[in-house]
């Protein structure tokens, strides 16, 4: 481009309107269900191929782009994202229409982002970098993880959810403008082998059945149904499968083998991934607890979440200025990020089922804070670390490595709130039983409750008082469980990055 303005504001109107779509499904499941005659459980599912062409995006985004280079692809990528949207926006009562618009839309999600972060790191010095990977960041991560909830719900409230279509199709428009009158000049990629057609099949086939066994996990319970039993064993088969192709054709030093060759990058693509299974899976657990334990609707749960929000900010500007000022403490960062989500989720996994609005606050601005260093602070090492030549797989395999992680994150807890339901909901039930002596002075207990209020203790009432009690102390349980086992997740996890760090640093040193 002839200059850097262009190509800055076209990166930002891209990577908005990619935030944008990224939430849809979190926020506007319900309403797009209604829309186009699908059932929630359906919906879900096209939720479920939309991630999986998302990874198979970052999977292929180095292949397309080779052959093609780095332009025609995100040209291509602005214009499916265009169309995709404006088919949205018409909301047509099709749901084969709705699910094909939502995969290729995954797809070429992934592809724009690899791109447009390509061009960025080409094109501004390495002392811009931190600011403008950290920008990015705020359309694509900060912003729909923490403001979108509340923005989307109190939206709803007056405008029909085609409004998000419509001005992702402008962003997306905008960009196409852009990227059409300053042409960004071609980006020299170095040629490197890649692997044959017939690894990309198996390693796709293997990503896409895991992905769907962990994002329905949390419906079939994994091994619960005879099929989803048949299924787990053909992923098994086909991921060693795609591990063994991998191991024997190592001697073809790949761009990918060359690039994971080095153990700092390994440790560098595990951070990713520890960085997206920590985000995810503290967002699905926090989500859960504002509207199951206390039973929040979207616009109050979205508005509880704020602070979180401005504390994610805050986060991220301690990284950025941590990476100009003190750039030795930037591996530091990282573990004190976790520490701050720990240190939320600690907070929360003790607050009681009757807890107020008043309480939430300090644990929200924990997790925004944590958040927001660990997030910002991990792309900004990771994606300033690659040499020129090891940039596009390295762009592609970080972002395949996080959204893995939050894929299992999501995926494990929400099948650990559900078997923690059913067996806080067992363990409540015994002290229901008639003949015990407990429930017999409760039930006693309620019944003059309800008698001193006016009203007749009648067994319908009182069941339904009791049914209440029930599904708040059983939930509140369940969630509380779940946010202890995920401190303990992230206990066994981390010590395998710090290991990785000095093995890392004592290999450089040497």
């Amino acid at each position: 481009m002839k200059t850097r303005s262009p190509l800055m504001i076209l990166a930002l109107f891209a990577i908005a309107a990619f935030g944008i779509n990224s939430v849809m499904f979190t926020e506007l499941s319900q309403e797009m269900a209604a829309t186009t005659g699908l059932s929630l459980d359906e919906t879900e599912l096209v939720k479920t191929g939309f991630m999986i062409t998302q990874l198979l995006g970052f999977m292929l985004a180095p292949v397309l782009v080779r052959n093609c280079g780095a332009y025609l692809p995100l040209l291509f990528s602005l214009l499916v994202g265009l169309a995709a949207n404006m088919v949205l926006y018409w909301q047509l009562p099709n749901p084969w229409l709705f699910t094909i618009t939502w995969l290729c839309g995954g797809f070429f999600m992934s592809m724009l982002l690899v791109t447009v972060n390509l061009f960025l790191l080409e094109t501004f010095e390495e002392r811009w970098l931190p600011a403008i990977i950290a920008l990015t960041l705020v359309f694509s991560t900060l912003i729909p993880m923490g403001a979108y909830p509340w923005l989307v719900a109190e939206l709803l409230e007056v405008f029909d959810w085609s409004l998000f279509c419509a001005v992702s199709a402008w962003l997306y428009f905008s960009a196409l403008v852009l990227v059409s009158l300053f042409k960004p000049p071609p980006i020299h990629i170095s040629a490197r082998p890649k692997s044959g057609t017939f690894i990309y099949l198996v390693l796709a086939a293997a990503m896409s059945l895991v992905v769907y066994l962990l994002m329905r996990g949390s419906f079939y319970n994994w091994l619960d149904s005879i099929l989803f039993s048949q299924l787990t064993v053909i992923a098994a088969t086909l991921v060693l499968a795609a591990v063994y192709l991998i191991v024997i054709t190592r001697k073809r030093n790949t761009a990918s083998m060359q690039l994971h060759s080095k153990l700092k990058t390994n440790v560098f693509m595990y951070n990713a991934f520890l960085a997206g299974f920590a985000v995810m899976a503290s967002t699905a657990l926090f989500g859960n607890f504002l509207k199951m334990a206390m039973a929040y609707n979207n616009l109050n749960a979205g508005y509880a979440q704020l602070p979180s929000f401005y504390a994610m900010l805050v986060g991220m500007l301690v990284s950025v200025l941590v990476f100009y000022f003190r750039r030795p403490l930037a591996d530091a960062v990282v573990p004190f990020g976790v520490l701050m989500i720990l240190l939320s989720v600690n907070e929360f996994s003790q607050l009681p089922s009757f807890v107020g609005p008043e309480s939430l606050p300090l644990p929200m601005l924990l997790r925004g804070f944590g958040v927001g260093m660990l997030n910002v602070s991990v792309t900004i090492a990771v994606l300033m670390y690659f040499q020129v030549d090891d940039r596009l797989e390295g762009i592609a395999n970080f972002y395949l490595f996080r959204t893995m992680g939050g894929v299992i994150g999501g995926a494990f807890f929400s099948c650990v709130i559900q078997n923690h339901s059913a067996q806080a909901s067992g363990e409540i039930g015994r002290s229901l039983d008639g003949t015990s002596h407990t429930f017999a002075a409760y039930e006693h207990a309620l019944g003059n409750a309800i008698l001193s209020h006016g009203r007749l203790p009648t067994p319908s009432l009182g069941m339904s008082q009791i049914s209440g009690v029930v599904k708040e102390q059983a939930t509140t349980l369940a969630l509380n469980n779940s946010l202890i086992m995920f401190i303990f997740s992230i206990f066994a996890l981390a010590p395998i990055l710090l290991i990785g760090k000095k093995l890392a640093a004592k290999q450089e040193a040497s």
